[in-house]
Order: C-alpha cells, then structure tokens, then sequence
C-alpha cells in the first residue's frame, strides 16, 4: 500500500520519535507507524514521556505474547462471536475519517457470556474485533495522511432492567472498558449510545465515576426521543444498521443479530469435579502473590486462577527470577490489573513454552485498600 505524507504538525512530529526511541527495543514493524505513536501522546498528554513508554510497553508487550499483529486477519470463528457480532459499516460520512462501529448493547447477551467463559476467553475472542478496527484506522490514515477514530455506536434498543444489570456494568463491563482503554488509546473518536431509556441513563450517572476520564469525555448519549433522527449528526444512513428501519427512516448497514447464552451452558451449571492439588492462599491488601517457576522450552505450563473478589491477574516470564516490575515485564498472557470477583468462571490456560525462564502466575490485590483476597490457584508443567 502506498503511504500517504502525513499532516501531523512539526510538534508532535519531535515527540513522536522520542517515544519511538524509548520503545524500540518492543515496538513491531506493523505497528509502529506515527499515528500510532500520536494516540498514546494524545491519551496520556499530562504524563511525562518516560511514564508514557512505560504504559505503551505494556501493551507492546500484549501484542508481542497473543501476536496481535496478524489478527486483523483471523476469521471470526470463536464460539463468543456467534453472540457478540461484528460492528464495522462503514465512514461516518460527517467526520472526517471515521468509521463507524455498532456495538448490540441493548440485544448482546453479556450476562450469559461471562456465566459461561471467562474474562480471559473472552479477551481472546474480542481481541479480533479491536484488532479489525486498528487495521481499518490504519489503512484510512496510510491511505489519507490524517488521523483516523472509530465512531462507537452503542445500540441500547431492547435493553431490559435487572438486578444484575448494576453488577455487570460496574464489574464485568468495566473490567474490558478498562483493558480497552489502557491498550486501545484514542482510537475511539465517541461514545454514542442510542435509544436510551431513562433507568440507563440514571444508571450512567453512577456509574460514570468509574469510567477512564478519556472515557468519559467522548460519551455522547442519545435518548429514546426522535434518536434515528439524532444520530444522523453523527454517520449517514449508509452506515447505521438496516436493523432500525422503520416508516420513516430506511438504513442501509448490514450487521447480524446476536443470539443469547443457552443457562445450561453456564459454567455454574455444569458439574465441575474439584480442582486437584490446587492451593488457596491469602493476599493481604495492597500486596501480590507470585508463584515462579523455571520452564524449559518445549514444556507446557497450565494454570487455573479464580479469587472470592476484585483482583488482578498475570503470567509474565522472565530471564531473572527475580522481577522489579510486572508492569512492563514479558507476558505470556494479557494481564488484568483489576478483574471483578467473585469469579463466575476461573481463569484457565495452558501454553508451550517457548524459551528457558522463568515463569511467574502473578496475582494482585494492590487495589484493595482494606480486604483480604483469597484465591484458589494452581500452576503446573508438563
């Protein structure tokens, strides 16, 4: 593909390649573009450039361990994706290069999707879609010169109020917001939720708080009121779904309909047998728990993690066995500096190890300012 001169200012431009600098020992070919670049400059522009590295290395590191680089090319043949759809329609029309997304808020099944897998599975599964919309904003800004976004519509319609629906906002859902937000820097352009009743929208004043301050500033609601009027200030009808069709307005975007979780399925459902040889430990607040081992190439290492609260996990490796900070250590799996608990699904996973080291199963309570958190875990090789 032929690569467009960029428009971005003399600035920005200096700043760029210092950042480049302190992450060139991590940074792909693939990914280090300058725009790239630009959105961690823009997400953390009141940090030092030093601190910026360090949280770009961090999700450097992530792409490194799942190899996120190619899987703009995967299919979308994960079980999740038969109930959590793809989004992307096409350009807003009205903004400048920005494509638009449609996320099935209202009809998506998450309650049934984090009762059957865990956090971590569905990382693995909605990893394809991020890493879609990465390579779509890529293309526009190699093709154009100018910095792309995706416009984030979330469709609200059909959304049912429940006791859970608090809980899942404030833990499930803000725990992948969250990851969004630490790997996904300034990609989104807005947050346009659509046909929002008045318990969602009473429900996002409390829970608005909680949300990344990059976050919260791109949030742009629309009520039930006239909103496939309203939302047309932000894409044509090319672009929004046919989904919405009605006497008056005809669409023309073509997404699936998702479908809901079978509760048989669920993994409280089904006769689990009791985890062998699996430990519980205690970890104080403010501290972690790490348990290192050394691997050989060729071996398999398998662990299984689930907690009784809110807790972060990780599995780094390392050449010292002793590590100075996880933060920007090596993963070998996405680490979740804050997942809700109790756990509805443990977290479970097995790689072959790929070189000798180190091994370490990383769990965090450092969040907690007062609770203890106890964790079942086990981490064995083969």
């Amino acid at each position: 593909m032929t690569v467009k001169e960029n428009d971005i200012q003399p600035y920005d431009l200096k700043k760029i390649q210092q950042l480049r600098e302190l992450v060139k020992d991590d940074i792909s070919e693939y990914y280090n573009t300058d725009f790239n670049i630009l959105r961690w400059l823009q997400g953390h522009n009141t940090l030092p450039i030093e601190e910026i590295a360090r949280k770009m290395k961090f999700h450097l590191n992530l792409r490194a361990a799942w190899n996120l680089d190619e899987l703009h090319k995967k299919e979308r043949n994960h079980p999740i994706h038969k109930h959590w759809k793809y989004g992307i329609t096409g350009p807003s029309g009205h903004m400048d290069n920005v494509i638009v997304n449609i996320e099935q808020c209202g009809k998506t099944d998450y309650t049934g999707m984090m009762e059957t897998y865990s956090i971590l599975e569905v990382m693995r599964a909605r990893m394809v879609d991020l890493e879609q919309m990465l390579h779509h904003v890529m293309e526009l800004e190699a093709k154009t010169g100018k910095q792309a976004w995706i416009l984030y519509v979330m469709d609200i319609t059909g959304l049912q109020y429940n006791k859970k629906l608090y809980d899942l906002v404030t833990g499930s859902m803000k725990s992948l917001a969250d990851f969004m937000a630490d790997h996904y820097v300034e990609m989104i352009k807005y947050f346009v939720p659509v046909c929002v009743p008045s318990f969602a929208t009473a429900l996002y004043v409390v829970v608005r708080p909680l949300l990344p301050e990059k976050t919260r500033e791109k949030v742009r609601l629309i009520g039930e009121t006239n909103w496939r009027d309203d939302v047309l200030q932000y894409a044509i009808h090319s672009s929004l779904p046919s989904i919405w069709n009605n006497e008056n307005h005809t669409f023309g975007g073509f997404i699936e309909l998702p479908i809901g979780y079978p509760t048989d399925g669920y993994y409280s459902a089904k006769n689990h047998s009791v985890v062998k040889n699996a430990q519980t430990v205690n970890v104080p607040y403010g501290k972690i728990h790490v348990v290192t081992k050394f691997i050989k190439a060729g071996r398999k290492l398998r662990w299984w993690v689930r907690g009784n609260r809110n807790f972060g996990l990780g599995v780094f490796h390392s050449d010292e066995e002793q590590v100075a900070d996880f933060f920007i250590a090596k993963q070998v799996s996405p680490c979740f500096p804050w997942m809700p608990g109790p756990t509805l699904v443990p977290m479970e996973d097995e790689v072959i190890v790929k070189k000798d080291a180190y091994y370490h199963v990383w769990v965090s309570n450092e969040k907690s300012w007062w609770r203890t958190l106890e964790v079942q875990i086990l981490v064995e090789t083969e």
